[in-house]
Parts: structure tokens; sequence; C-alpha cells
């Protein structure tokens, strides 16, 4: 298979029959996942590098202005807790074991790069002295020193994130569909990069979404944003904060969400792969508490709670609409 034709497919600009190609050779062996996870993983570092930094918004201006006027202190001694979920999962399951070498922790004298395995986690320490705890199979770049009067980072995966305020020089987390700027707040994010929606939730504080071109959002407490990617809109709704939140203790709070994203999570919380056979059960939307259940249990409940039935073969598993 030419990297090229992979590359139009991960970009979306593939015909019907082109797709019908690449998705018959991802079949035909695990080898061709493989090799198409690689090119995908690289494919993603290399677009996240190049997402420009929102200088020009007229919002940020206003706010850097103003808070340039209510403080002459660079640095408050206080730090903010920020929880993002920021997932990576592409149509074939990633694992990041399967990362080559020289992609994990490839720094620079300006860039660094902290990348976990699928058993470790990682506490790293920014040049700011904020703090970073990431979860396995995460992936996260920063530089050596922020110079500049934004303090910028890239996530891919799972972050709790420790940040010293600095009313000077706002923080910003990057991710494949938008930024997340820190005005002193918790929030949680949640970013699949083929998953069908990006959501974003406030917790306490104050939080923007910022887009190239578009009007930053500013969102207020136990308010949730989810962008539909292939409606490129965003829409705003009230949330109970400690459902989204309740992933830290081992619990996924499922509410009116399609099957399709169900999966995705229990894929990501068991490291298994789980196959919908049925295009129906994409979106039927499903309601439910997984509370610290093991992998049977939680294939038990969505079965005994939902139209599906299961099986595992292989230690691969597959979902289909029950007759």
């Amino acid at each position: 298979m030419k990297e090229e034709l992979l590359h139009k497919y991960i970009r979306k600009e593939v015909n019907p029959e082109e797709k019908k190609i690449v998705l018959d050779w991802l079949k035909n062996s695990k080898e061709n996942q493989k090799q198409y996870n690689l090119i995908k993983a690289n494919y993603v570092a290399g677009s996240l590098k190049k997402i420009k930094t929102p200088h020009n918004h007229i919002a940020f201006n206003i706010f850097k202005q103003k808070q340039k006027k209510r403080s002459h202190s660079r640095y408050i001694s206080y730090a903010v807790i920020i929880i993002l979920l920021v997932s990576t999962t592409f149509i074939i399951y990633q694992n990041w074991s399967n990362l080559p070498q020289n992609f994990i922790n490839k720094n620079t004298p300006e860039t660094l790069i902290v990348n976990t395995q699928n058993i470790e986690k990682r506490e790293i320490v920014l040049p700011d002295g904020s703090t970073v705890k990431l979860n396995v199979g995460s992936y996260l770049e920063y530089p050596e020193t922020f110079k500049s009067n934004i303090r910028t980072v890239t996530l891919v995966g799972e972050g709790l994130f420790d940040i010293v305020h600095d009313s000077l020089r706002p923080f910003i987390v990057k991710t494949q569909d938008f930024d997340v700027k820190v005005l002193g707040t918790t929030f949680n994010v949640k970013s699949y990069l083929n998953d069908i929606q990006t959501e974003t939730t406030l917790i306490t504080g104050k939080v923007e979404l910022l887009r190239e071109e578009e009007t930053p959002i500013l969102l207020a407490p136990s308010q949730k944003a989810i962008f539909y990617k292939t409606e490129n809109k965003i829409e705003i709704g009230e949330v109970k904060s400690e459902d989204v939140i309740a992933w830290q203790k081992g619990t996924l709070v499922f509410n009116s969400t399609p099957m399709e994203q169900v999966v995705l999570d229990l894929e990501r919380k068991y490291n298994v792969k789980i196959t919908i056979n049925s295009s129906k059960l994409l979106t039927y939307e499903y309601t439910g508490t997984f509370d610290n259940l093991t992998l049977d249990e939680s294939l038990q409940l969505l079965m005994i709670s939902s139209p599906i039935i299961y099986k595992i073969e292989n230690k691969e598993i597959t979902i289909d609409m029950r007759k």
C-alpha cells in the first residue's frame, strides 16, 4: 500500500473507490493495521505542531491588557488544577507501544517530548513550575523555556495539569480541534482524533475555546461545549460536573451517549479492541454508569441495559444488535 494513499485517507480526501481499497487492505492483516497506526501517529504529531497560536484574537488582546492593569506581579503563588482528557483513538485501535523508538522522547535543545507507554505513568515539571501527571499512552510536547508571552503545550492522551497562575502569560493547551486557554480554572477536555465530537466541560473558574477565524467561546461553570466535527458546529449545554470527572475514580458515566463513543471509552479503559458489527448500534444512545467494573462486568451490564449481544474470540470483542 502506498503511503500517499494512506495519507489521503487520513486527511479524508479519498473517493469511495480509494476508501474501499484502504479499508480492505486494513482488514487483510494486523501488520497492515500496525503500519497504518504508525503512519497516523506521525501524521498527528506533525499536524499538532502546525497549529498556530491565536495571537491575533481581539478577545485575547483585551484579556491581556486587562490583566496587566490588575497585577504588576509576574508570577502569582497559587495554582489551578486542570483536568484534561484528550484521548487518541484511531479507526484502527491505536496502541502507543507500537510507536518506533525514534518517535519517543525525540528531544531537541528547544523542544522536549515525553511519551508514556501502556504500563507507565509519569509526572513532569514544566519550566514555569507547573506540573503534569501523564496517564499511560500519552504524549506531551513543551518548550525547554517559556520565552513568549503565552505558555503553550501540546497534549495527546490524558493529563492532570497543576498550573502556576501567571496573569501576564496565559497557559494554552493545544488539541487537534481547538485550543483551550486557561484563565484560572478547573476543566475537563475529551478529544478523540477520529471521534464524531470533541468536548470541553468547565468545572470552576473561566476557560475560553479558540478556533482560527471564529469568535472565542467563554464557558460558565457546569457548562459543556460539544464540537460536532462533521457538522462543524459547537453546542453548549448544562451538565453535572461530578459525572464528567468521574473517570478519575475509575468510573465511566454515559448520558445519552452514542454507542460508538461508549465502545471507544471501554477500549481505552480496558486496553482492548471492540468492533461494532451493526451500523444501527453506532448511533444508539446509551445511558448508564460503570462504577469500577471489570471488563466482563461492563460487557454484561451493557448487554442487560441495551439491545446488544457480544462475543469474545482470540481476545477480540465484537458487538452486534440483539435480534
